[in-house]
């Protein structure tokens, strides 16, 4: 079977977690979806996936699963290889006036990490890759105020609850709405351009727009 990363034409030698492992307890593998990888895409996305849990965690709290996690997948890590998770979390973060500290978001590593998350969802549900005239971009809501992109935020709101039945793309059939669940929005077969909603801990929301460009 080739591999579920759009535009790749290897063929899936591995497994790809999508989400990863880390986002899950080590006593709910069973929750786990998969598709297949090549080596390339299997290994290129992992030394993205604890920042994005870690800032998942800390945007997404005060969800009790979303500070268990944090605490058992990536507090370990925190000092792993001379604290280099800790020093990438805290790389400009600015100490606010109340004493809360604003942390620096590597919006690069998200969108490497959600278009990865976003091809592996639109496989686990139809068995197809993206073609490669769709082009894929990211808004994260949880990023945002009103102040700050208005546009994005009507987008937020548009989107929200089931697709109506024509748009039913899909479904990956998630096990673990605790910790995320998916809902893509667009007529199947790829005739339409698609919107996949990502929610982690019932609070980070990601919206993924994949335009049909043709």
């Amino acid at each position: 079977m080739k591999c579920y990363f759009q535009g790749c034409t290897s063929i899936g030698v591995t497994k790809e977690h999508i989400p990863p492992k880390a986002f899950f307890p080590d006593n709910e593998k069973e929750q786990l979806l998969t598709v297949k990888s090549c080596t390339e895409h299997n290994n290129a996305k992992s030394k993205d996936d604890l920042y994005v849990l870690a800032q998942v965690c800390m945007n997404a709290s005060p969800s009790n699963r979303a500070r268990e996690i944090f605490l058992e997948k990536v507090k370990p890590q925190l000092d792993f290889n001379n604290a280099a998770l800790r020093k990438l979390l805290a790389k400009d973060a600015v100490k606010l006036q109340d004493g809360s500290v604003k942390y620096d978001v590597d919006i690069k590593r998200f969108d490497d990490f959600f278009t990865a998350l976003s091809c592996g969802i639109i496989f686990k549900s139809c068995g197809a890759t993206l073609p490669n005239n769709f082009e894929v971009n990211h808004i994260y809501p949880n990023f945002s105020s009103q102040q700050d992109n208005y546009l994005e935020l009507e987008i937020e709101k548009f989107y929200q609850g089931k697709p109506m039945t024509f748009m039913e793309f899909g479904n990956p059939n998630t096990k673990n709405e605790r910790i995320y669940t998916v809902e893509i929005f667009g007529i199947p077969e790829f005739k339409s351009s698609l919107t996949i909603v990502h929610l982690f801990f019932g609070k980070f929301k990601v919206i993924s727009m994949l335009t049909n460009k043709m």
